[in-house]
């Protein structure tokens, strides 16, 4: 067998087949070439139209103790796996919609693969979403139906609330170059009447969906097989990361610029090895932390109950990032790495002081490195990452006290985990403080979703008694990194926040303001000149404070 050519086996429709190519080829041509499935149809090779989409279903553990495992990261070294602890659990298959034209090959090892010509042959005919969309009129030219249906199909197969935002939320990846988007929200609205009554246990709706032809038959066969792997999944240590000479997470942005890779390309998947994917609580010199695997996709991050409960409303910002098809595919990991300086996660995680965990290529046994997040950036899509190392998780800082977003209010969080090896040096660890944790994130772009930013800002404070402390507030796309603005912070910090004026709050508000734009080194390129990312940075960090104190009456002293 010549050198990357992936063994594996992929559930495609209800035909179970061997692909005989390489793992870097985009899901899309082997689909389209190799398949001759020609229903998904090939668009933008962007990730944008959503004219691609496929259902891709894979198996994942039932939720249990609000997502996490209280235990430490994997083995604290490389080719740690967690095997035994995710022999136990029950697994059950989750059905998505990704864009096809930005998912590698090599990540379908082992997984349900739903085209457009699975959903057609479930009854001889039209599955109920096909008949929403005819019934309302909703397909005209037909290029963008299948990946509407797609999406449709797998946001009844997922969703946990069926209601027209859900559904526009599903779809906010795909495109209608015929704009009929008036007829596609009445295909929308009729199937969450006609679905409504959906049982909440996955696994009873993947069975409902069948049998109401929704979903094929196949799905049943398939989640009939995960509790035992169908494919061998991969342990990223010793030899395979030796030899690896690029490693992906998604593959959203590296497909992006390489829609037609060279022949042969075989890089290593990330996700295809679960422990780089899953979210553990860990303890380091006193300290709580929210370790969060690299190849964790952003749909997941954003869905966690472990995440939300650390970071209160974190969910809020979540249709900011991208849509609905690319969150599903991309990861935490890849998106850090890519280094822009415009990254809405990067910004997000900086407020947040987040720190990375590097792991090494040379494989097991070697202790893998920790560094701040605000100091992993050192020029424009250039890291401090060492060569032969990778990133392997993202630490967030956690805390036994409660958290607020916008002033609601405080959960009271749980505790646990071992400790990890190593030491985190400077920065600071919100859990060895403690107070509710205060943020927010804002952002500055042409549209309201799939956009890159002209610029971006996040900020987080907590409160300890009546004052604010470990402020951080982070800038995008004001330098040729993302930063992080320490005297706008420290102005903030120790400052009076409970029981403050409102016109103390607002004067503090200004002064922050001020020196924020002070701290920036913003250039003028095509989404903005320096001084429209100075002012809207100003905008952005007094739109923190209107969030944080609206009920304080900030908004009548800052705008009169």
């Amino acid at each position: 067998m010549l050198k990357g050519i992936i063994r594996m086996k992929v559930l495609v429709n209800n035909t179970w087949v061997s692909p005989k190519t390489f793992s870097g080829r985009p899901a899309l041509d082997f689909i389209r070439m190799e398949m001759n499935l020609r229903g998904t149809k090939e668009g933008c090779r962007e990730g944008d139209c959503g004219a691609c989409a496929v259902m891709l279903g894979e198996p994942l553990p039932l939720k249990s103790g609000g997502g996490t495992r209280q235990a430490a990261a994997p083995g604290g070294k490389d080719g740690g796996t967690g095997a035994a602890d995710r022999e136990r659990r029950i697994w059950v298959p989750r059905y998505r919609a990704v864009p096809s034209c930005l998912l590698a090959l090599g990540d379908l090892a082992g997984k349900h693969l739903i085209t457009i010509e699975g959903l057609s042959s479930v009854s001889g005919g039209l599955s109920p979403v096909m008949g929403a969309f005819l019934e309302e009129n909703a397909s005209q030219c037909g290029f963008c139906s299948p990946g509407f249906i797609i999406s449709l199909s797998a946001w009844l197969a997922e969703s946990e609330k069926l209601d027209i935002q859900g559904a526009l939320k599903a779809v906010d990846g795909n495109l209608c170059r015929c704009t009929g988007y008036g007829a596609i929200r009445r295909a929308a609205e009729r199937l969450t009447r006609d679905f409504a009554d959906l049982p909440e246990d996955r696994m009873a709706r993947l069975r409902v969906l069948v049998e109401r032809a929704v979903l094929p038959s196949s799905v049943l066969d398939y989640a009939a097989s995960v509790g035992t792997p169908l494919a061998e999944e991969e342990n990223l240590a010793g030899d395979k990361l030796a030899e690896a000479r690029t490693i992906l997470g998604g593959g959203t942005d590296f497909y992006v610029r390489n829609p037609e890779p060279e022949e042969g390309f075989s890089p290593l998947l990330l996700g295809t090895s679960r422990a780089y994917s899953e979210i553990a609580r860990v303890d380091s010199d006193g300290r709580h932390w929210l370790r969060l695997g690299a190849a964790l996709r952003i749909a997941d991050f954003f869905a966690s109950e472990a995440v939300r409960e650390n970071i209160p409303g974190i969910e809020e910002f979540e249709t900011q990032f991208a849509s609905s098809l690319v969150r599903n595919l991309a990861t935490l990991g890849g998106n850090i790495v890519n280094a822009s300086p415009v990254a809405d996660l990067s910004a997000m995680l900086l407020g947040l002081g987040a720190w990375v965990e590097l792991g090494s290529l040379s494989g097991a046994g070697r202790e893998r490195r920790r560094q701040s997040l605000d100091s992993f950036f050192i020029g424009y899509k250039k890291t401090a990452m060492e060569a032969g190392e990778f990133v392997a998780a993202i630490l967030l800082p956690a805390s036994s006290e409660g958290s607020e977003f916008a002033g609601s209010g405080a959960y009271d969080g749980e505790q646990g985990g071992k400790s990890l090896t190593g030491r985190f040096e400077g920065g600071i660890g919100f859990g060895a403080r403690g107070g509710r944790l205060f943020f927010s994130f804002e952002k500055a772009a042409k549209r309201d979703n799939l956009d890159i930013a002209a610029v971006n800002t996040a900020m987080s404070f907590r409160m300890d008694d009546a004052f604010a402390r470990s402020v951080r507030i982070s800038a995008g796309g004001v330098a040729e990194v993302p930063l992080l603005l320490g005297k706008a912070a420290s102005a903030m910090e120790g400052s009076r926040i409970k029981g403050a004026k409102a016109k103390d709050l607002a004067e503090l508000c200004r002064t922050v303001r001020k020196l924020a734009e002070e701290e920036l080194r913003p250039i003028d390129d095509v989404r903005g000149s320096a001084s429209y990312r100075r002012s809207m940075i100003g905008r952005l960090v007094q739109a923190h404070f209107l969030r944080f104190f609206a009920r304080d009456g900030i908004a009548e002293e800052l705008e009169p």
